[in-house]
């Protein structure tokens, strides 16, 4: 999970459940975001910047 280490140690501002889509976006400091959703039956994550 390399992709996703500029997320870690940042500080987690708010927690949208459900989202828009349905899952669940982390908002960061720094104004990152990371979306997760269920699709086809497989977790999917994808974060802003990566």
């Amino acid at each position: 999970m390399v992709k996703y280490d500029g997320l870690r140690g940042q500080e987690l501002l708010e927690v949208e459940d459900p989202d828009k889509e349905g899952g669940i976006t982390l908002i960061f400091k720094d104004n990152r975001f990371m979306f997760i959703k269920i699709k086809d039956g497989k977790l999917d994550a994808h974060a802003i910047p990566e």
